[in-house]
């Protein structure tokens, strides 16, 4: 093959897919070291687990099929991957393993392949249904599955190191001759048919994928396989290596946000920021008040941390800039909190720096960022080296948004979201579509959508209807329109739950928050209760959640 290594020392390489992607990493430098290789394991049943019918089914004579079907029986994919995340330079996928379609099994899935069927697994199925590829309810069910993987690969900030190959099944030999197609097999202009709109859905998703040239997706003679319509010639192999290789000489580079030249630490005294490389280097020791930035793949993290030695930690997340013409980093909210007895942590949203004019990007980060995973990390540490004991997260709207996603995070702590958004999507599209596009690759409104619903954050609803351990005083505007677009839907979804309560207020019409002495004064009130949020609630005149109460109030 072209190309010189991609990168100095080992690269290791994590491959879901099938023999198309084993067999292409026989092609790469010396340097590429296999660290986990998942085959014969659809999407639709990674994270489900049908182990039940494993005793019905009997050994298989090879050790690597054996594993193959109990990891799919478990569905095991996505714990192999957040196992081999930290250490992974590079993700290979490929769908061929998908053709069989799968077996349902009440709400647990197994992959139909001849591994499986040959180990017992059509006796096992008599009870389950097949429900076969290239159909719209397979491709419903795995649409949901590729969400949660193509969220798993960003949340562990593999996205961009991930590579999918996508080859059209060979109906011809490379020698020209026809390819003979066993009677029982998909024919291959069917499957090339079917397999369209699932690597277009993991395009729209955010992932890059590389499409052999139709002159090259021809079987050989020859393959150690056999021949196949998903056995191909070498030239198609080593096609697949040179752009896993130019792939992993791209991420070796250290990534420079789009727009770094936009952050501006003068008005806060140039040069104060105490600059580190991760979270663990952060002081063992801080005084009343230090500047912060951790620097993580290329991006600032910047922090205001003041601390007081107090029990309580406020932090504090900004809103969209708007108009307002600041620059990052954004440290909001210090007049409000100013007297409120608690030591703060003001955090300037990084994914701002992924474009020159990005006004809001909902502490999200971006494909090389996990915002959520850093900043959590970061809150932690601090929380830690203050002494304190109890967490409230303030923020009003996009702000309030994260407040909202990192509380969820710390259990037993308390989220003020005010008049936030709960779901981007339900947001104005001007916005969500301009920070899709610079955060997250996305080339179009609807890839933009696409990326969003497929990103483990972007939605708080479906987060929290998953369940939380945290407490929610949801501060709103009665006036503005996030009652039915953003309130009332978060609500429905979580299901009213004690955990959290709505304090209303009558601020002005539209998306106003409350005026600067309301704020200093709820927030004045945070600290005295010592973590007791039910006795706060109480204070602010928050009520349990109800749907009565938001008509009652908003007339909604």
């Amino acid at each position: 093959m072209s190309g010189g290594p991609a990168a100095e020392g080992p690269i290791s390489t994590f491959i879901w897919g099938s023999c198309v992607s084993r067999d292409t990493f026989g092609y790469l430098p010396e340097q590429f070291t296999l660290s986990r290789y998942v085959a014969r394991q659809s999407l639709i049943s990674a994270g489900t687990d049908a182990t039940a019918i494993r005793p019905q089914l009997t050994e298989l004579a090879s050790t690597f099929q054996q594993r193959m079907v109990r990891g799919d029986l478990a569905g095991d994919l996505l714990t192999a991957l957040a196992a081999q995340a930290t250490t992974t330079d590079v993700v290979l996928i490929d769908l061929v393993d998908e053709r069989g379609g799968v077996i349902r099994f009440d709400q647990d899935y197994a992959t139909k392949l001849s591994e499986f069927w040959g180990a017992g697994g059509r006796e096992a199925s008599r009870d389950g249904e097949h429900v076969p590829f290239g159909t719209d309810e397979h491709f419903s069910l795995w649409s949901e599955g590729a969400r949660r993987f193509v969220g798993a690969l960003r949340e562990a900030e593999l996205l961009p190191r991930t590579l999918v190959l996508h080859a059209p099944w060979a109906s011809a030999y490379d020698t020209g001759e026809d390819l003979e197609i066993p009677d029982w097999m998909m024919r291959p202009e069917a499957a090339n048919a079917a397999y369209g709109r699932y690597v277009s859905f993991l395009r729209d998703c955010g992932l890059r994928v590389t499409e052999l040239p139709s002159e090259l997706a021809k079987s050989s003679r020859n393959h150690q396989w056999g021949a196949s319509p998903f056995h191909y010639q070498a030239a198609a192999y080593e096609y697949f290596a040179q752009a896993i290789v130019d792939l992993a000489a791209e991420v070796a580079e250290e990534p420079r946000p789009a727009a770094l030249e936009r952050r501006d630490t003068t008005p806060w005294g140039d040069g104060n920021f105490l600059e580190m490389d991760s979270v663990a280097a952060l002081p063992e020791t801080l005084g009343e008040s230090t500047y912060l930035t951790i620097r993580r793949h290329g991006y600032p993290l910047d922090l205001y941390v003041e601390n007081l030695g107090a029990a309580t930690t406020l932090v504090s997340f900004h809103a969209a800039l708007g108009g307002s013409g600041l620059q990052p980093p954004i440290f909001t909210g210090r007049a409000i909190s100013q007297s409120s007895g608690m030591n703060r942590i003001f955090v300037s949203d990084p994914g701002l720096l992924a474009s020159a004019d990005l006004g809001l990007a909902w502490y999200l980060g971006t494909n090389t960022l996990n915002a959520t995973s850093l900043l959590t990390d970061a809150i932690s540490g601090l929380q830690e080296r203050m002494g304190g004991q109890h967490l409230v997260f303030f923020g009003m709207s996009g702000g309030g948004f994260a407040a909202l996603n990192l509380s969820h995070e710390f259990p037993g702590s308390l989220a003020v979201p005010v008049n936030p958004q709960t779901r981007i999507l339900d947001y104005a599209e001007v916005h969500w579509d301009a920070m899709a596009r610079a955060c997250f690759g996305a080339d179009s409104a609807e890839q933009a959508r696409a990326v969003l619903e497929s990103h483990p954050r972007a939605d708080q609803r479906r987060l929290y209807a998953e369940g939380f351990s945290n407490t929610v005083i949801y501060v709103q505007n009665s006036a503005d329109a996030h009652v039915s677009t953003q309130l009332i839907p978060w609500f429905e979804e979580v299901g009213w739950p004690e955990g959290a309560m709505i304090h209303f207020g009558d601020w002005g019409s539209g998306h106003v928050p409350p005026p600067a002495p309301v704020l200093r004064t709820m927030l004045e009130a945070v600290a005295a209760v010592d973590g007791d949020w039910a006795q706060l609630a109480e204070s602010w005149q928050a009520a349990p959640a109800t749907r009565e109460l938001v008509a009652q109030r908003t007339s909604r």
